[in-house]
């Protein structure tokens, strides 16, 4: 069994979503450079992120996650800029909801009000964002109250980070590094299992975390501490992926999804026990991905990651 991490790539291949921020944010404190963290802690309409969003501004301006469509981005670095400079939190609120909004405000339309407050972090500086590192690192949520952030600005209320979504992947075929990529760009982390080590070329696995090239049940339990929230099996193999059913009929991952044609789907299901077919009933999506229409492993790997994204935020 092989088993390899692109850990160590994490500062030269950027992802989305607060997972990038936090590496980001991670980067510049190894390099005692001092930073604003940004969090979203309120938000009413229509509004371009919901609280638990981040974002980070270094002190030469620098700017790492998005919290706008681009309209409030420069009045948002202000804030950071504000705060790093005082050496306080700062918050501001985002009013987008008047018709003046449109005319002297960012024009923008949307119709939202947003909350915003800025932390500043200093080199060596106990912080809120250790409490976000270690929840990050854990994988877990992480509420913090408003008035453990700014005292001085809030009484009440607390704003919650959820941590990137985790998959595993079972199979390295063709669909898997496009789907990685998506994946990577939306802010999740990848692990992949196949038995096949030629798939698992150094070019193939450029966005994938972590992969272990082994069968699908003895890699599974290299990850089952991993807390992976979905899994996909997708070997193109009858043998691996019922392999992998069988294996994931046992566990307790929420959204399992598999690659390929119903008839398909039901050749595998009636090799597996009457047991295992009953736990499997209410989390297999199969075949997996929202039919969007176009063909080959790009629009496979796009129906997949829809398919999650929208299962993940419905979870939120």
């Amino acid at each position: 069994m092989v088993v390899g991490s692109n850990r160590e790539l994490a500062s030269t291949r950027i992802a989305g979503g607060n997972r990038g921020v936090i590496e980001a944010a991670i980067t510049l404190r190894k390099a005692d450079q001092s930073f604003a963290l940004l969090l979203v802690v309120h938000a009413a309409g229509s509004t371009y992120r919901k609280p638990g969003a981040l974002a980070a501004v270094s002190a030469n301006g620098e700017r790492f996650g998005t919290l706008s469509g681009g309209c409030l981005e420069p009045a948002i670095a202000m804030l950071a800029q504000e705060s790093l400079r005082l050496g306080i939190p700062k918050s501001a609120d985002f009013d987008t909801r008047d018709d003046d909004d449109l005319v002297f405000g960012s024009g923008s339309g949307c119709r939202g009000l947003m909350r915003v407050v800025a932390v500043p972090i200093a080199p060596g500086q106990v912080s809120i964002f250790d409490d976000v590192v270690k929840a990050f690192e854990k994988r877990q949520p992480l509420t913090l109250p408003l008035v453990d952030i700014a005292p001085e600005l809030f009484e009440q209320g607390a704003a919650t980070i959820f941590p990137p979504p985790s998959l595993l992947l079972f199979g390295a075929g063709p669909e898997m590094p496009v789907l990685a990529a998506l994946a990577r760009a939306l802010g999740w982390f990848v692990n992949v299992v196949d038995h096949r080590s030629g798939l698992l070329s150094a070019e193939r696995i450029i966005e994938v975390d972590h992969w272990i090239a082994a069968r699908p049940a003895a890699g599974f339990r290299e990850f089952e501490s991993a807390k992976c929230d979905a899994a996909i099996v997708m070997t193109h193999q009858a043998g691996a992926d019922g392999e992998a059913l069988r294996t994931l009929a046992a566990s307790n991952i929420a959204y399992i999804g598999l690659l390929g044609p119903p008839a398909r789907r039901d050749e595998l299901l009636a090799q597996l026990e009457t047991d295992e077919r009953a736990s499997l009933a209410a989390r297999l999506r199969a075949p997996v991905g929202i039919a969007l229409g176009g063909e080959g492993p790009e629009a496979i790997a796009l129906s997949i990651v829809a398919d999650l994204q929208r299962w993940f935020a419905s979870r939120a």
